[in-house]
This record gives structure tokens, sequence and C-alpha cells, in this order.
């Protein structure tokens, strides 16, 4: 009699099982290289004569929002002000700014355009006001992968002249395409439990990711190559750790806690 054998002959993969996890894995290449771009539509630019045109004091005007979470401008527009204060400028704590404002009229961010550049210089008593857009401000999840990006657009306005001093736009994004690709490589000869397991990644990457890291990093980014204020460049807290925003992400911990508890059937 044949001695009973422990494991059963596991069948050759049909065309159709071969091709799918091929398909898989396409998408998530593209999506490695595709995520992390973003259509910037303001290069940075610097007024030729800002040494001699810099101002001492500037207001941080209220934010426009293109996204859709609400809370986007209360989360950066905070972030941005104090940067500037570390920089070297006099910054109007951003309630008396709003205040002023109120007085005169503005009841959403976008009224601040009724008034001319020196009209809110002699208002808000400064030599220059920030325009800002959060252009992106979003979590997003598609199973295979989820992504986090914020997106700032700053303007440096002269109240004295009406020109633009400074303008930039950056961005602070990640996705988890990479982790999807290393999960479905690792169990490749399993390609339907490295599709649920990619999605449990996913679900909780979009779920518990924190939004202040990319908010906080936009803004560096945004706000680096802007010439120090009078008052001398101070590091910024956020600045005197160059890892924190890599160590920011739960990324890593989801990954490796789900492989790591992940038998293999």
């Amino acid at each position: 009699m044949k001695p009973q054998t422990r494991f059963r002959h596991r069948p050759a993969l049909r065309a159709g099982e071969k091709i799918f996890p091929r398909a898989v894995l396409a998408f998530l290449l593209f999506a490695l290289s595709a995520c992390p771009s973003a259509s910037s539509q303001v290069t940075l630019a610097v007024h030729p004569d800002y040494p001699a045109l810099a101002p001492r004091s500037i207001a941080v005007l209220p934010f426009d929002n293109m996204s859709p979470d609400l809370d986007a401008t209360p989360l950066v527009r905070p972030v941005v002000a104090e940067r500037l204060r570390y920089k070297g400028y006099r910054v109007p704590a951003l309630s008396e700014v709003d205040q002023v404002l109120k007085e005169n009229g503005v009841m959403v961010s976008h009224d601040v355009y009724m008034f001319t550049p020196q009209e809110l210089g002699e208002m808000l008593g400064v030599d220059a006001a920030l325009f800002g857009i959060v252009t992106d401000f979003t979590t997003k999840f598609a199973a295979l992968y989820a992504s986090v990006a914020v997106q700032l657009r700053l303007e440096l306005v002269d109240c004295r002249t009406g020109e633009t001093l400074w303008q930039n736009e950056q961005r602070a994004a990640r996705n988890t395409a990479l982790e999807s690709i290393f999960t479905f490589l690792h169990f490749h000869d399993q390609p339907e439990k490295a599709l649920l397991l990619i999605t449990a990644q996913n679900i909780l990457f979009a779920a518990l990711e924190d939004l202040y890291p990319y908010a906080e990093e936009a803004a560096k980014r945004t706000l680096d190559p802007l010439p120090p204020g009078p008052r001398g460049e101070r590091t910024y807290p956020w600045d005197r750790d160059p890892a924190a925003f890599d160590r920011s992400s739960v990324k890593s911990m989801i990954y490796f806690s789900v492989i790591m508890t992940a038998p293999r059937w």
C-alpha cells in the first residue's frame, strides 16, 4: 500500500490565472509612478528687487480651499503663519487679521479680493499680504493603493506697490503602491489572498493617516525659497528632525503588521 502524502498536488495555473496577477502588478507599478506627481500651475518666482522691497510685516490672509475637505485651511493656514514668524517676519495673529477683515465686510476667504493690496495694507497695518490656496488636501482609497496629498500655493504681494514679491506652489504626498507591490510579490502564488491583504492595508492607511505632517511638509517646501525676513531666520521646531515627516506615516507599520500576522494558507 502506498503511503499517504501530506500535500496535494497544486494544479497548474490556467491562462487567465496567469494574466490576472500580471495585470494587478502592472496597475500597481503604474500607480507607483503616477501618484506622487502633481500638476503645479505656479512656478517659483522672486521679484528681482526683493532685497530692496522686502517687507518687515506680513498678514496671512484667509486661504481659498480647492479641496472638498473643510478642515484644509484651518489646518494649513496657522502652519504657514508660524513658519513665516520663524522666517524672521512680523506676522499679526490670525484672529486679529480675521477680526479686522470681518469688520470690513469679509465674510468668506475670496472676499479679500474686493480690496486692493494698498487697502489691505492700510487696513491691517502691514507691508505685505500673503494670499494662499490649498489646491489639494485629500485622502484617496482605491483598493489596490491609497494616497494622501497636501498641495499649497502662496503669493506674497507688496501692499505699498501692489506688485507680487514672491510666489510658489509645492506638494507633500505619499501613496501605498510600493507596499502593495511588496505584499503582492510576497503572496504571488496566492493572488486572492494578496488582494485581500492589500485592501486591508490600504483601508487602514486611509483611515489612520494624519494629514497634519503633510501640511507641515507642504508649507516647508513652499516657504523654503522665501528669503529670510529682517528679524533673522530661526530653525522651525518641525525642521529640527529631518526624518520627522518620514516617520509620521503609519504605512510601514501597517504593512509589516499585516504581513507578519498573515499566515500562509
